[in-house]
């Protein structure tokens, strides 16, 4: 079993037309929605794969309802607890006469202190059932910053591996916790380690830099693929040459591969496989949609590997 946690999920809302012009009314040409949210994604992602996950976090209003209904035809397993409020609706929109996509992220119901108690007593209560716990996103108003540390501490304990995907002050406090792997992307590296990573030499600096804390690190870096550093080893991975329609929940899928690899007790390397070809599935998917178990099973093999010095 793989558990996946996301106390911030949403509803993506994905709208396609020619091209924005800002400051007029643009006529869209068609829309989507998709039950989202880091966690979400990757367990969506892992039930494609055929592993057993189930997800937790925190739904509100009839936009949580409407990610409920979506995974249970999807047939992937859930708790979420109620909250007052709405679950929030993150919007992307695609322009295609350019080939561009521009999200819009909103912060998600305020939570209270006896309701983050009570998603905790979940994690207590699972982990010790599951291979895999997976942090991921981020945290709603009201929810302790240190939250994802408490949960990597709780999963250690009971002998299950954690990755941890977030982003902040989260991010760092989890990290400090020595998850057994951490996913950021460049930009929550850069943010992480307060300076810029703008090419693949800097970039493998800052994972080996945030690796020397004790977890092994995948750094993704879009259509340039991924970096891995964990204890003394470093990997390239590049991802198979794909239409890429968009980047959302690419991120996802790569980390869904990751947990399958672990649950599996596989090597790293072999994680590193499954989800360059997940991500890049996804990534040409349309819209916020997730790849398919065939689309993964087809782009396996054209993943490239390579063991840097």
């Amino acid at each position: 079993m793989i558990v996946t946690v996301t106390p911030n999920p949403a509803v993506d809302q994905t709208l396609w037309l020619d091209r924005l012009e800002v400051g007029s009314i643009n006529r869209v040409a068609k829309s989507h929605l998709d039950p989202a949210g880091k966690g979400v994604n990757v367990s969506r992602m892992i039930h494609r794969l055929g592993w057993p996950t189930v997800a937790f976090g925190f739904l509100a209003g009839e936009t949580g309802l409407l990610v409920e209904r979506a995974l249970d035809e999807e047939g992937v397993q859930h708790h979420f607890l109620r909250v007052s409020g709405w679950t929030r609706v993150n919007a992307t929109v695609v322009e295609q006469e350019v080939g561009r996509a521009t999200s819009l992220y909103a912060p998600g119901p305020l939570v209270s202190p006896a309701q983050c108690e009570a998603l905790g007593g979940l994690v207590r209560f699972w982990v010790p059932a599951s291979r895999v716990l997976v942090l991921a996103g981020s945290l709603p108003p009201g929810m302790p910053l240190g939250a994802y540390a408490d949960y990597v501490h709780l999963a250690r304990a009971s002998g299950a591996k954690v990755i941890l995907d977030s982003d902040g002050e989260s991010l760092r406090l989890g990290l400090e916790a020595v998850p057994d792997l951490v996913k950021p992307n460049r930009r929550e590296a850069e943010r992480l380690l307060g300076r810029a990573l703008p090419d693949i030499a800097a970039a493998l600096q800052g994972a080996r830099a945030l690796a020397s804390r004790g977890s092994a690190v995948v750094l993704s870096m879009g259509a340039q693929g991924a970096l891995c550093v964990s204890g003394d080893r470093a990997w390239r991975v590049s991802p198979p040459l794909v239409e890429q329609r968009s980047t959302v929940g690419s991120g996802d899928s790569m980390v869904a591969g990751l947990a399958v690899a672990l649950a599996r007790g596989q090597e790293l390397i072999d994680g590193l496989r499954l989800g360059a070809a997940a991500g890049a599935a996804t990534a040409h998917a349309e819209g916020t949609s997730l790849g398919t178990a065939q689309d993964v099973a087809a782009l396996l093999n054209s993943v490239q590997i390579e063991e840097l010095a």
